[in-house]
């Protein structure tokens, strides 16, 4: 008879493995995915609807698109899910960055704020900002040049020693 998994962890392990090989596990959309069309409805809901409740976002967006909260939040544990929902995500990031150079090129080019020092700092870094391409793909590189030496004596142990001179007693 085969070991049961609760008591043995090797069980366990096995059964997680034969779990994760069947047909269908890993499935990137439809049914046992947990990418329905409502998980969809509810991860649209939280990323592009303004007007849902800060403290309870997911239940709100859960409830519009007809699922529980704990359907949403078990369904989010899911590769598929989690994959579709950075997505979306990308998307949505994507669609603001024209707002945000339209925004900074408003700040540039606004008379009212050439009359101050301030308004002219403003205007200075938004023009920074329109100039730099894309600050997250600098590449940062650290070479590590530190050795590190340990203090102490050094004994040296090869073969080819040279004679000792043993020295003697002074008499007295």
């Amino acid at each position: 008879m085969a070991a049961r998994h609760d008591t043995s962890p090797d069980a366990l392990i096995a059964a997680r493995q034969r779990e994760a090989v069947k047909p269908g596990r890993q499935k990137p959309s439809g049914r046992g995915s947990g990418l329905t069309p409502k998980v969809r409805k509810a991860i649209e809901f939280l990323i592009s609807a303004d007007d849902l409740n800060p403290k309870n976002m997911n239940d709100d967006a859960a409830e519009r698109a007809g699922i529980s909260g704990r359907a949403l939040k078990a369904a989010l544990q899911k590769p598929s899910v989690r994959r579709f929902m950075n997505e979306q995500i990308e998307i949505y990031r994507d669609g603001l960055k024209a707002v945000a150079v339209r925004t900074i090129g408003d700040v540039m080019t606004d008379p009212t704020l050439k009359s101050t020092a301030a308004g002219a700092r403003v205007r200075l870094d938004a023009a920074k900002t329109a100039l730099i391409d894309n600050p997250g793909s600098s590449i940062n590189l650290h070479v590590n040049t530190q050795v590190n030496v340990t203090p102490g004596y050094v004994i040296d142990l090869t073969e080819d020693r040279p004679p000792t001179i043993n020295a003697e007693k002074e008499n007295g």
